[in-house]
């Protein structure tokens, strides 16, 4: 599946980024406010107890989550912005 985003939130902060999505396990979200991600953290806003991670490598962030198709996500990013 391709990530969908829902909302893409605002934020006056300059290192940060927040992304309403949804996804499927192992997706990934190229960031449109930075070059290189700092750091990252992911929520499920549906309710479910999956095990889920977030890595990242330059502006791109792959999200893990077991056994998720279509899961509804929020995604915090944190970097320098471009």
């Amino acid at each position: 599946m391709t990530t969908v985003i829902n909302t893409y939130i605002e934020t006056p902060e300059p290192t940060r980024e927040v992304v309403s999505l949804n996804l499927d396990d192992g997706d990934t979200y190229k960031s449109r406010k930075f070059k290189t991600i700092e750091a990252a953290s992911i929520s499920l806003n549906d309710d479910s107890d999956a095990a889920h991670n977030v890595t990242f490598t330059g502006d791109t962030a792959t999200v893990n989550i077991a056994g998720a198709s279509g899961a509804n996500c929020t995604l915090t990013l944190y970097g320098n912005q471009r």
